[in-house]
């Protein structure tokens, strides 16, 4: 089966999400994205097996920026996330914060209810992104 890219994923995702609004919130998402790009290619790779790992390296001797989402799938994007809430990687300001956590959390409803992923199979990650999105949520400024 040919599953999308996160590249693929995100580019829809925020597309969509920066449809019809104002400059200012899609100058807001596409921090966030920035944002999600930097760390997927910072972390990622603690997401992945040894083969996709061995993968990676390859890809990264020829384009190391992004080599993780134009690689890998909606499965280990989802194993990825609950990290990119925690406090090293959450943004400075109070707004992006809240923006962060709730693009992440809109990633992973649109990730379940399009089917990018089984929800059964990735159950103790969607608990932990659950935790992360709590703690962070409950984050003073």
């Amino acid at each position: 089966m040919n599953r999308p890219c996160v590249d693929r994923l995100l580019g829809v995702f925020f597309l969509f999400c920066s449809a019809e609004q104002e400059p200012a919130t899609v100058e807001r998402n596409e921090r966030v994205h920035a944002h999600l790009r930097k760390y997927l290619d910072a972390c990622g790779d603690d997401y992945v097996n040894l083969e996709q790992l061995q993968l990676l390296a390859l890809e990264r001797q020829f384009r190391p920026d992004g080599a993780f989402a134009r690689l890998m799938g909606a499965d280990e994007f989802l194993a990825a996330l609950p990290a990119f809430l925690s406090p090293v990687w959450l943004l400075g300001r109070r707004l992006d914060r809240k923006v962060q956590i709730s693009i992440s959390s809109k990633l992973v409803h649109w990730f379940c209810t399009k089917r990018l992923v089984d929800f059964r199979a990735h159950r103790e990650d969607l608990i932990l992104f659950r935790k992360a999105q709590d703690a962070a949520s409950q984050r003073g400024p």
